[in-house]
Parts: structure tokens; sequence; C-alpha cells
């Protein structure tokens, strides 16, 4: 059985509310992996982890070469707790040890709305970037491995008018998955999802071609029996909503 790897530990102790461990649909528990330490800007902390804390649809099956997608920034609830959610695209991570992915923090750990937009080489520890996101804002991320291990990770918001790409080397790294996720952020512990309206994922494209042309896992966010936030069916091959159930 293959072990399942997170792409994300992000040193959050304060948003650390409750511990969060994912039902899965494996027969055995995936194991927490250490991270590494370079070039992070935020340390890093282990969590229990099994397949079921990425919400979303994962391709697997083969070689990917690039992961697209646009999802709308939709307003948080954060009267009724301070958690996070985190949607992202990225190369690995379902069949491999390292994940290669950009995305955005949707934040409630301070009690207000916060929407934190972030770059990951995991196992090396995300690095965040200040450019503004607000609700409502049309969200584009795309990660391309141009098969010498050199990714190019681009995110771009279209209603403020803003794109940032990076350019990164990992060794290690194995393309053998590409994602569209949504998944609660933390470090030792997993806080509780923050409240979200719905989220969409449209125009999900794996090497150029919709998601729903190969091999796709789709996954709830749960925490023991409790469904946090509920995947849909694949519409058109390439678009699907994510709803928020529990905290």
């Amino acid at each position: 059985m293959t072990t399942r790897i997170p792409g994300r530990r992000l040193a959050l102790l304060a948003a650390v509310a409750a511990g969060l461990v994912a039902a899965s649909t494996t027969p055995s528990p995936a194991n927490a992996a250490s991270p590494g330490t370079g070039g992070s800007l935020h340390p890093a902390h282990n969590r229990v982890h099994s397949d079921e804390i990425w919400g979303g649809y994962t391709a697997y099956g083969s070689t990917f070469h690039s992961i697209s997608a646009t999802w709308n920034i939709p307003a948080l609830d954060c009267s009724a707790n301070r958690g996070i959610a985190s949607p992202w695209v990225g190369l690995d991570g379902w069949d491999s040890s390292t994940v290669e992915q950009i995305g955005i923090d949707f934040d409630c750990t301070t009690g207000r709305a916060q929407y934190k937009p972030w770059v990951e080489m995991y196992p090396q520890d995300s690095i965040y970037f200040t450019n503004t996101v607000r609700a409502g804002d049309s969200m584009t991320g795309s990660v391309t491995d141009d098969g010498g291990h050199w990714f190019t990770l681009t995110l771009t918001d279209s209603t403020q008018g803003w794109t940032k790409t990076f350019s990164k080397y990992l060794a290690s790294s194995r393309s053998v998955n590409a994602e569209a996720i949504i998944e609660p952020i933390g470090g030792g512990n997993v806080p509780k999802l923050a409240r979200f309206d719905a989220l969409r994922f449209t125009d999900v494209t794996v090497d150029g071609h919709p998601i729903g042309d190969v091999s796709t896992h789709r996954s709830a966010v749960t925490r023991g029996t409790t469904t946090l936030a509920t995947t849909g069916s694949l519409s058109g091959g390439a678009a699907f909503t994510v709803s928020w159930q529990h905290s």
C-alpha cells in the first residue's frame, strides 16, 4: 500500500484549536513525514495524515507534466471558529513523498477573514507572499514540470490584476500525481476547517485535458466519521464544487 503524504505543514500555532485525524479509504493510515527546513520562512511540524485530509480530485496512474485550475475566493464566516481552509493545485503527493504546489489560505485564526497566497515545494515549507486577495476574486493556479525536475508555479488573481510566478527545482520529484485540493492547515495538530461559502473549481486541466479524462480519486475532508467538507461530482470533466459542512 502506497503511503500518502500531505503537502503542507505550517507553523500556525495560534490556530491550533483541536487535532484533526482524517478517515481514510485505504486499509492502513499514512505515516507523517518529517519535513525539511531548506529555504523555509515558517518552521514545520508533523501531523497525523491520511488521504481524506484532502478534499477534491487527484489524478494518478501516469506521469503528469502540468495541472491548472481556476477557483473563486469565497466569503468566510470567522465567528464560529478560527480554522483555516487552503485550496491549491499541485503535482505529486498522493503516490510520492514530495508535493509541488501553489495556493492560498482562507484564514480565520485572528477572528477575521484573511487570504494569504503561498508557494511550496514540499518537503520544504510554505513561502507566503503579500499580494492582495479579497472575497469575490477569481484565482487561477498552475504547476508545470519541464521533465527535468524544474517547476514553474504560477498564481493569478484576475480580479486584482496580479500574477506571481516561481521557478523551482526539486530533484526528488516524480510528477506521478496532479490535484486540485482544499485542506485544513496547521502545526502539530490541524485546526478546525474555516467556514467558507461554496468553493468552485473550474477549468481543472491535466496536461491540457480535463482532469476527468484520466484516472482520479475524489475525496472529502473528514474528521473521524464527521464530514467537514463534501466534494461534488465532476461537471464536464473539469469542474466541481467543495461545500463546507462542519468545523
